[in-house]
């Protein structure tokens, strides 16, 4: 078994700079810009961003929660709520956006505005994610698993068997889920776990188990899909999550974010790092900008045209692209 990621959140950790420790010295790579669109406090820091059309989302630390109507070129503070807990995972689907958090917060915005929503549970939830149809799922702490079929308005918590997953029967950390449009979920976390359901959550088979900690997951319609975790691990499907390879990403950082770019270039992020993926993953180049190679960044979405719109320390909110 891989060494245990304390339940705080990933965002958490990397701002800390405690648990996550990354790579050395930066590696010569490619030359891309780095532009700030949004820069914050010292004691600020982004842990999840969204997209949907020209609509964005981004989220943090406690009532660090904004949004941008223009793409992400201007943000917008969002003060309708107000919580104590971080913001640790949201999505955008429709006119609908949900944010979960530390102690179980979750919050949820439709046509009326912005409200609290209670989940039925306390734990961490560090991701979520929704469907056109209306399905949605949270995961978190301690191999939490909430699932939705009214896109957030009301939740059920899901119970299963880890001894499938591990001797001792720990309950893992759940650090990312990604749900399709034909209602199947994917779940990502420790022990480089990865779980699919394809019936809402009631049966999941295991697709792939290891050492490493998975800290995120995407999978695009097409079913081309990257999980990024501990010690530079990298993992691929084409099949929609069913079956997993191993990418050699040449980094022994801790990667935390993943972003697929409008032109077909993948972006992965974590601490003192970046990746560029140019042929599926098939090369992964380092990225060397601003201070990349000294810090942390975490969330990424893809950018208009070309580009990813990454979020990180100190509130940062930045725009990468390729020169």
């Amino acid at each position: 078994m891989g060494s245990r990621i304390g339940g705080i959140g990933i965002g958490l950790v990397a701002s800390l700079g405690g648990l996550l420790m990354a790579a050395g010295a930066a590696m010569a790579g490619a030359g891309p810009a780095l532009d700030t669109v949004r820069q914050g406090t010292t004691h600020e820091a982004i842990y999840c961003l969204s997209e949907n059309g020209n609509e964005r989302l981004a989220a943090g630390v406690p009532n660090l929660l904004f949004t941008s109507s223009d793409a992400g070129q201007t943000w917008q503070r969002v003060t309708e709520v107000n919580s104590t807990s971080a913001y640790l995972g949201c999505a955008l689907k429709n006119d609908v956006a949900l944010v979960v958090g530390q102690q179980g917060v979750m919050l949820r915005r439709d046509a009326k505005g912005w409200a609290k929503i209670d989940g039925g549970t306390d734990a961490r939830l560090f991701s979520v994610d929704a469907n056109d149809a209306g399905r949605a799922i949270a995961v978190g702490a301690f191999g939490t698993i909430l699932v939705s079929s009214d896109t957030g308005r009301s939740w059920k918590k899901i119970d299963f068997d880890w001894s499938r997953t591990n001797d001792q029967g720990f309950e893992p950390h759940l650090y990312s889920a990604s749900i399709a449009t034909d209602g199947t979920m994917t779940v990502v976390g420790e022990f480089e776990l990865i779980m699919r359901s394809k019936d809402g959550g009631a049966t999941w088979d295991v697709t792939h188990i290891g050492t490493a900690s998975l800290f995120d997951l995407k999978i695009e319609k097409s079913g081309t899909g990257y999980a990024v975790g501990q010690d530079g691990k990298v993992l691929r499907t084409r099949d929609g999550g069913a079956t997993w390879d191993t990418v050699d990403s040449g980094s022994k950082a801790n990667l935390l974010g993943i972003a697929r770019g409008e032109d077909g270039k993948t972006l992965i992020t974590g601490m003192r790092t970046m990746l560029v993926a140019t042929d599926e993953a098939a090369k992964l180049v380092p990225l060397v900008a601003g201070d990349v190679a000294t810090t942390w960044y975490q969330p990424a979405i893809a950018a208009k045209g070309s580009g990813w719109i990454v979020g990180g320390h100190t509130g940062r909110i930045v725009r990468v692209g390729q020169n």
